[in-house]
Parts: structure tokens; sequence; C-alpha cells
């Protein structure tokens, strides 16, 4: 089955009350702050972040699911403030919106398969007893295989061998946890990159079967893909049925995997021995989901052809379990509507200018970003931008609580942005903000918002994020929960450090170490 691309949109029909948000009513005017950057950050108060999230975060939008209508009324709210604000359409077709594909699809039935041939002989592996697949664009393949030891070593060497026609088996050792799907999202995005048709991971010796059953009931329920399919499909093999076919192939897998897991192993075929794999997917229920995308351009003839652009996801959770309370509603007033907020009061402070920066301005409001930052990689995968004209990403996801006086900028140590936002903050006092570094490491923060889609494309990108609390991901998370002082103090500190970097002629740059260590973490896709 065929990559999906395209699909027709949706008939949603958004009552004009419910698309237009209560700033919208009180008919603020696009300008009017004045020629000066300290008069135009004025226009970025608490009333007016009070009044955006009170909508986003409103009990008629349900939570912003993708797709679902509440997230369409958020973007023709965002498309409708964009429209006020003078900014040009960035989407597609000459409108705000950029759509994406984000059907709903299942595995077919009797679609999965993965046998192996020796000397004539076929022999069928049982699915959710010897394995489990998560499908992907490919619903087929056959090749000869090839052992690429660990996750960390066969990313280097998985070029080669699809470029040979090849089939990569790789060792996933570990428990199923955070570092195990980080191990195996690196195989993937270099795979991906490289147009394999299929990889087969080997699992641990410690899952067993009932976890390769609950993994295959899993894979089997409908899920939502991006674009149709996506990725590279992954096939998921129990330790002790691939020893039997290493065996085949006269091979001793305990012997590679501690080989491998030493360092010592370079890549090992598998001689004689052919695989031939399927999963084919079906499409239940086509769908397009949003970005909003506005555009401010330059002021200089030379510079507007370079870009910053800022970023929010303006969707959440949806409608899920009811809380003690009854409530199941998951409004997300701080993740991520007050992020979403503070982009459009920049879109604001900025459009109230009487001289533009030098530099054009991209206002990027995704959605997907709780499915696994959907709309982000989209955008940055499908631009409507020159995306090699693009110096910098400023990222915006929960600003509105925790310490009143701080707020966390993750990615300041990877590019000459990080100095750069403490030169801001120590500028401009009255914002009484210390900027902190990322103070939750383990929690690995980097991977969970869309700044992550611009680094992996070596866009430098900041992440302002002041961090999770006890209403996260609860329906609790409600705009009376928001110090509304503080998200505009902070979007105060994001306009005036954008405009450092849309005046400044001389670009972002990265340090040699952090884009070396961006490139480690992301994989080197780009």
């Amino acid at each position: 089955m065929k990559a999906i691309t395209r699909y027709a949109l949706l008939g949603l029909v958004l009552l004009a009350g419910c698309a237009r948000g209560p700033a919208q009513e009180a008919g603020r005017p696009a300008g009017g702050g004045g020629s000066s950057p300290e008069r135009a950050a004025e226009t970025i108060t608490a009333e007016d972040m009070r009044e955006r999230i009170a909508f986003l975060a409103s009990d008629s939008l349900r939570g912003r699911d993708t797709p679902s209508p509440g997230l369409e009324a958020a973007a023709a709210y965002i498309a409708e403030e964009f429209a006020s604000l003078g900014l040009q359409p960035g989407g597609d077709s000459g409108s705000f919106i950029q759509r994406y594909p984000y059907p709903l699809v299942s595995l077919a039935g009797g679609g999965v398969r993965l046998e192996l041939l020796r000397s004539g002989r076929r022999t069928a592996l049982t699915y959710g007893r010897d394995y489990y697949v998560v499908p992907g664009a490919a619903d087929s393949a056959v090749g000869s295989l090839v052992f690429l030891g660990t996750a960390g070593q066969a990313v280097a060497s998985l070029e080669e061998s699809v470029r040979r026609g090849q089939i990569p088996v790789i060792y996933l050792p570990g428990p199923v946890g955070a570092e195990w799907q980080r191990s195996a999202g690196r195989v993937l995005r270099a795979a991906e990159d490289a147009r394999a048709q299929g990889v087969i991971f080997v699992l641990d010796p410690d899952i067993d079967v009932p976890f390769i059953e609950r993994a295959a009931a899993s894979a089997a329920q409908p899920r939502r893909m991006l674009g149709g399919q996506a990725g590279v499909p992954a096939y998921f093999v129990r330790y002790a049925v691939a020893r039997e076919f290493f065996q085949q192939a006269g091979l001793d897998l305990d012997e590679l995997r501690r080989r491998a897991e030493q360092g010592s192993l370079e890549a090992v075929q598998l001689p004689g021995l052919t695989v031939a794999m399927g999963a084919r997917v079906q499409v239940i229920e086509p769908a397009l989901a949003p970005n909003v995308v506005g555009i401010l351009p330059g002021s200089d003839p030379v510079l507007r052809d370079t870009y910053v652009v800022f970023s929010a996801h303006m969707d959440h959770v949806g409608v899920g379990r009811p809380d003690e309370r009854g409530d199941s509603i998951y409004n997300g007033a701080d993740d991520n509507a007050s992020g979403t907020a503070a982009v459009l009061e920049v879109a604001q402070a900025f459009a109230s200018l009487s001289q533009r920066p030098p530099r054009s301005l991209v206002f990027l409001l995704v959605s997907g970003e709780e499915k696994g930052l959907l709309g982000s990689e989209w955008f940055v995968d499908h631009p409507t931008i020159p995306l090699d004209r693009v110096v910098a990403n400023i990222n915006v996801d929960m600003i509105g609580r925790n310490s009143p006086d701080s707020i966390v900028v993750i990615g300041q140590e990877y590019s000459s942005l990080g100095p750069l936002v403490h030169e801001v903050a120590a500028r401009h006092p009255e914002l009484r903000l210390v900027v902190a570094p990322d103070i939750w490491p383990e929690q690995r923060f980097f991977f969970r918002s869309d700044q992550f889609n611009f680094m992996r494309k070596e866009i430098p990108a900041l992440f302002f994020f002041a961090g999770i609390h006890d209403d996260y991901h609860r329906p609790s998370d409600q705009v009376e929960t928001i110090d509304t002082d503080k998200a505009a103090r902070v979007a105060r500190l994001i306009f005036y450090t954008a405009n450092e970097i849309a005046t400044r002629a001389e670009p972002p740059a990265w340090t040699a170490q952090g884009l070396a260590e961006v490139r480690a973490l992301t994989g080197g896709r780009r």
C-alpha cells in the first residue's frame, strides 16, 4: 500500500461565535504600540494573556484534540488574529492554514507476515508470539539479512546495508522504557533517511511472550498516522526465535551480541538466509489536521529573505477519563494555551512596530504535538518558507506556572542564542526573570516539544518552558491556575530576544560541541 499523501478536506462547519475569541470581540487594533520595542512590549499584558488562554482552554473547545472540531475552532481563531494583525498568510494556497494528512488506519486482517527462506525451505514466524510489528510506509519487503549490532552501532552502517538491498537486523537491549524507545527511534529515523523497506529488531532475552502478545494486540488497534503511513515498518522479534534463525545461517547470536555490546562487532551477513515480510495497513477514516502560519515580512532588502520562526503547539489531549470532580475535559490551559497565547501576543507586539525588524518573522502554531510532534514534523519536512533561510527557532510550551521569577530555557548551551537570552534578560531587569538552564535533564524535555524538529534540521533553537506540575495532563489544567503576569513577562522576554535575532546582521551560530551533541541526540536526521 502506498503512502497516502492527500485527502479531501473533511466538511467541518464551525459556528462563527465558536471560531471567534474574546480578544477579537473586543475589537483590539492590530497596531498602536508605537515605534520603539519598549512600547511594543507594553502591548503584551497579563490581561490579554488571560483572555486568550481562557478562550483556548474553554470547555467549548473540548481539549483541542488532534483532530477535532475544538482544534479547528482554535486554528480558526488564530488565523483570524493573524489576519487582524496584518500578517501575511503562510499556509496552503494563500491561506493561514497548512493541512497535513492524519487518517485513522489499522493493520489489515491477515496482512502481517514474517517468513525466513533458506535452501527452498520456508519458515513462517507466528505473529503475536514470535514477533510483533509497528507498520510503516512500506507494506512488504524481501531481502537478505545483515546484523548491525546494537542501535548505536547500526546508525553508522545502516545506509550502506540498505543500499545493498539488505534488511538490517539490530539488537535492542534493555527493558522497555524511555531509553529503549529512544534507541529504537534513532535507528528508525536513520532507516527512514536511508529509505529502508523495513527493520528487524531483536529484543532483549528478558522480554517474554506475554509482552509480545500485549504489543501485538496494541498494534492491531486502529490508530492515526501522520501522512497515512509514517516511517519505516519495524518488526520486533523475540530473542529465542532470532537465535534459531541465526543458527540456520551458521551464526551464534549470543556471541555476536556480546561482541556488539563490547563495541568490537562489524556488520555480519546472515549467509543463505532471505526474509519476506509484510504489514499491510488500511485506511478507516481520512482526516486532515491544521497548522496555522502567519508571516511578518522584514524591512531589510537582503535580511528579509531570512526568517526567525516562533512556534508553539495549540493542541492538547481532548476529552478523557473523568477526575474526582467528574470533569473529563482536559482543557490544557498551561499545556499549551499559555505558549499559544504568548506567540499571539509577540506577533501583536511586532505588528505594532512602525519599523519592522530587518529579518522576516514566522508565527507557527502547530497541532499534533501531543501525538508525537506531528505538526512541526510536517512543517519542517513540507515547509511553506525556504527552511534553509531560517536562522533560529523560538519554541514556547507551558510558561504559566511554577516559580514566578524564573524561566527555564532549554538549548541555550548549544548555540550563541544562549548568551544572547542572558544578555537580553540582564538588559531588562523590569521583567524580573532569571533565565535558568535545563534543570530536569533526566526528563529529556529536548525530545518532547516542537523545537526538536527544528534542531534536527540543524536550526539553532531555544525552548522556553516553566516545567510540569500536578495539573499536567489533567482536567484541572485550567485558566484559573495560570500566573498570567509571569506568562506575560516571559512573552516580553521572548519578544526582546527575537527582536535582537531579527535585527542583528550576524545570524545565530552553533557551538562546535553543541552541534555535535544535537546531531547525536537527533540521530543526525535532517
